[in-house]
């Protein structure tokens, strides 16, 4: 390298016309990047996020700081001639930019784009230093101020380069230079279509122009050519607007997503030569909401059904490829959903344009979540993000909802330390926001939605502000975070009674899943796929019997990083419909079968291949999803029929032990699976052959991604078989979690560890004489957790410490652990694994004697040697 910088060479000789139009070229590759946290330099490509890595390490906060990116720009002098501009389609969340050292202009807010002309700062036929400070360090005065999810740092979407002759159409705005394309009134018969535009003389003399509108129906033919007459003074900006009726439109519909598109150029006048060209595409529709007709577009009541979308994916955080985003939106649409909601924040403009291609309604919304300052400065940013996110992405026929705000005064509901007074004052302050959000949306953009997701709290009619967007979304958690499925549409009943003009949207609902976790016996919090299932089915048929409810988007539409959850994937949220590498739950599937219209058939448990019964006259469930009448599944060489109600079509039967062979049909699809069947009554008679593996302390079979095995649900002991002796399962206060939810440190399989027996008195195993290995799993899950000797403490200590939990384990009457204390001889939250090699003439017998507290067990694993 010859210098501190990496050369990036623009020949603009070769590759630009002087005299012609635009030149965009990203500049993504070969940055110089270094950060407060970590000087040394590196060479990194846009996107970029230095939070990939560390907001999923454990026990770590992941970096919140200035990170800084170099690189050389070489400009011959015949650029002199041409406007310079760089162009950020999202950096989070303060951008500086400087050329030459000169400060070139500053960006506040991480997710909407913005623009800034470095002409002036540039010094041509030489290299110019470019300099851009990136800063997500928490901010009081700019949003999100909180939320679930990560705030990655970095210039996480593309960054351009743009070129441009003198005159030109202006870049250097919250439009980012976008053209808007208005459609005031769209019916069957006709639609009005304005367009408004900006043209800029950067040139030191008057200029004569003509401006001209292109305009190509859906098939690509040219419909017509609109033109105007312009005077330019120097360094004059200058409006130009045009407006059109089409007869018999085109319109666009998620199942008929047509796209018309729009031409500008500018020309001098009598030449035909373009000084500069932008062009866009739009759809004409329309759509009104009410409560006795739900959502109508286009003159027909469709019901929304889809998903919410974080913008992050493992191991790339939010800096993701356009390949990336378009994939996520087509396996969106594949699910068929009709409707997106881009939680929390406007997202890649990608996104926009492979909406209005698929046929994706949209909810986009700015990241007031959660928490309002009371200051101007952050009303004035969260006022800019709201115009920014409009004009950027306004002539998207898609969005269809603009949004406010989500979940705003939920830290204040669970701030204890905040006075009466303070709390009025947060309230007074977030009702003003939400005001002047409500007002400059709607000057800016009359014909949309306004939007606001509140979460479950009275607070939210009491003072007014849900009164004041068009509708509302309501993130409702019955089930999960609150208690019934059935509270669910009890909740919406009761607000449609007090409210009944108001149209309600279901903006988030879900239970955290984890793939490794299957059961068929699923409750709150287990984390099984199968209760994902269960809560997913409710809500669709509770919302399909309540017309007054126009929509639903499930939280989420993938797993995403989040840092301070720990839950059976520390630090990220489960409540995706797929994982975070996109690789699909069972409850994607189900989703297919619900809105589908082509046939779909799928058997479900794709994560659940061994089945664990207790003997041949326990019945195993196969789950079918299809949206057929009836579904047959042929089993080996029997064959079944089952009817298909709200998607699933369930069959029980009782098989032998061994693989089987799965084909569901509905006569037009098949789709097949392959299970494994191993009688628990079994097990101990044959563990000769496979190891027994209990995931003890829960009612949920576990399996080790790395390992391939599965470690089963628990069960008591028995004569003749194996299971705990005593205890209950471990519940902390605190938690809704079977077990904890707190992050276990020194394992990848935190749910193994997590769930336990507490107050065990033994573990049995009734085996033949042999030589065995005995391996335990502890865990000890509580943060107070003393770590005293018991055996230095007198009776009168020992009385007194309520928190220090010893106990010995002996196996077959022989002590082979004394005074094991967790937090002492491991750590609290630490994954705890001891190993025992032993003989016996018949039979294992695992004892845990309490010396202080109540013993407790995770996990156990029997091998014979």
């Amino acid at each position: 390298m010859k210098s501190a910088y990496f050369l990036f060479i623009i020949n603009l000789l070769c590759s630009l016309n002087l005299a012609a139009q635009r030149n965009i070229q990203t500049i993504n590759s070969a940055w110089e990047f270094s950060s407060e946290k970590n000087e040394k330099t590196e060479i990194v490509n846009i996107p970029h996020t230095w939070n990939a890595e560390d907001a999923f390490l454990d026990g770590k906060e992941y970096f919140r700081g200035k990170g800084t990116y170099k690189k050389s720009l070489f400009v011959p002098q015949e650029g002199q001639q041409k406007r310079a501009f760089l162009k950020f389609e999202g950096s989070n969340q303060i951008t500086t930019v400087y050329v030459n050292e000169k400060k070139v202009g500053e960006h506040r807010g991480g997710y909407t784009g913005f623009v800034f002309d470095i002409s002036e700062a540039l010094n041509y036929g030489e290299a110019n230093q470019l300099r851009i400070v990136v800063d997500n360090a928490h901010n009081t005065d700019i949003p999100p101020l909180d939320a679930d999810f990560n705030f990655y740092g970095g210039i996480y979407r593309d960054l351009q380069l743009i070129l441009t002759n003198q005159i030109h159409f202006e870049l250097e705005n919250e439009a980012t230079g976008n053209m808007l394309i208005k459609t005031p009134k769209v019916s069957k018969e006709k639609a009005s279509i304005s367009f408004e535009t900006k043209i800029a003389n950067h040139s030191k003399v008057s200029k004569n122009l003509k401006v001209s509108v292109d305009i190509f129906n859906p098939e690509k033919q040219k419909i017509e050519t609109l033109t105007k007459q312009v005077q330019l003074s120097p360094a004059e900006t200058k409006s130009v607007n045009f407006s059109k009726e089409i007869t018999d439109p085109e319109l666009w519909s998620p199942d008929s997503p047509k796209l018309y598109e729009a031409i500008a150029k500018i020309s001098e006048e009598n030449s035909e030569e373009i000084l500069d060209e932008i062009d866009s595409k739009f759809g004409l529709r329309w759509f009104e909401v009410s409560t006795e007709k739900g959502f109508i577009l286009n003159g027909k009541p469709i019901k929304l059904i889809g998903a919410n979308r974080h913008q992050d994916f493992e191991d790339l955080g939010n800096a993701l490829p356009n390949k990336i985003h378009r994939s996520d939106y087509k396996i969106i649409k594949e699910m068929g959903a009709n409707v997106i909601r881009t939680a929390h924040y406007p997202q890649d403009p990608e996104v926009y344009r492979i909406c209005d291609e698929l046929g994706l309604l949209v909810w986009t919304e700015v990241p007031v979540i959660n928490d309002v300052t009371d200051t101007d400065a952050y009303h004035k940013v969260s006022l800019k993000m709201q115009r920014e996110q409009i004009l950027q992405f306004y002539n998207h026929p898609s969005i269809v909802m603009w949004g406010l705000m989500n979940e705003i005064f939920i830290r204040l509901v669970f701030n204890n330390q905040m006075t009466e007074e303070e709390k009025k004052a947060k309230i007074k302050t977030t009702v003003a926001l939400a005001e002047k959000l409500e007002k400059e949306t709607k000057s800016l953009d009359p014909d949309r939605l306004s939007v606001m997701a509140l979460h479950e709290n009275e607070l939210y009619n009491v003072t007014g502000i849900a009164d004041i967007p068009d509708v509302i979304g309501w993130n409702l958690y019955f089930g999960w975070y609150s208690p019934g499925l059935e509270s669910f549409g009890e909740f919406l009943d009761e607000q449609h009674k007090r409210y009944p003009n108001r149209p309600l949207f279901i903006s988030e609902y879900g239970p955290g899943a984890d793939s490794r976790i299957q059961t068929n016996d699923p409750k709150p919090w287990d984390y099984s796929e199968a209760y994902q299932l269960k809560l997913h089915r409710s809500y669709i048929n509770q919302v399909l019997e309540r017309d007054y409810v126009f929509g639903m988007t499930a939280w989420n539409f993938a797993d995403f990083g989040s840092s301070f959850r720990q839950d059976s994937r520390p630090y990220i949220n489960q409540k995706g419909l797929v994982n975070m590498d996109r690789s699909k739950k069972d409850i994607y599937h189900y989703y297919q079968a619900r809105l589908l219209e082509e046939p779909f058939i799928y058997i479900a448990g794709k994560n659940y291949e061994k089945r664990y019964p207790k003997n041949e006259n326990e019945s195993i469930e196969i789950t079918v999803f299809s949206n057929a009448k009836e579904v047959k599944l042929k089993v080996d060489n029997a064959e079944f029929t089952s009817e298909v109600e709200d998607g699933i079509a369930l069959f029980k039967l009782s098989l032998p032990e061994g693989k089987h062979q799965l084909v569901a049909t509905d006569e037009k699809l098949f789709h097949s699976r392959e299970i494994i069947v191993k009688f628990r009554k079994n097990l101990v008679a044959e563990i000769d052959q496979n190891a027994i593996l209990v995931n003890v302390g829960t009612h949920v079979n576990f399996t080790d991604e790395t390992t391939g095995e599965t470690w089963i649900s628990d069960q008591e002991y028995k004569e003749g078989s194996f299971g705990y002796v005593g205890g209950e399962v471990y519940q902390k206060s605190s938690s809704k979690f079977q077990g904890t939810a707190s992050d276990i440190q020194g394992t990848e399989n935190d749910p193994l560890f997590q769930t336990m027996q507490e107050g065990i008195e033994a573990y049995k195993f009734d085996v033949e004489k042999g030589k065995y290995r005995v391996t335990l799993l502890f865990a000890e899950p509580e943060y107070n957790a003393s770590e005293e000797n018991i055996y230095n403490l007198s009776e009168a200590e020992k009385k007194n410490i309520t928190d220090l939990r010893s106990f010995d384990i002996k196996i077959n009457r022989k002590t082979l652990s004394r005074d094991l204390n967790l937090a002492r001889d491991y750590g609290r939250l630490q994954a705890v694994e001891i190993s025992y090699e032993i003989k016996t003439d018949a039979g294992i017998e695992i004892k845990f004697d309490d010396n202080s507290g109540n013993a407790l067990l995770s996990g156990i694993k029997l091998e014979k040697l």
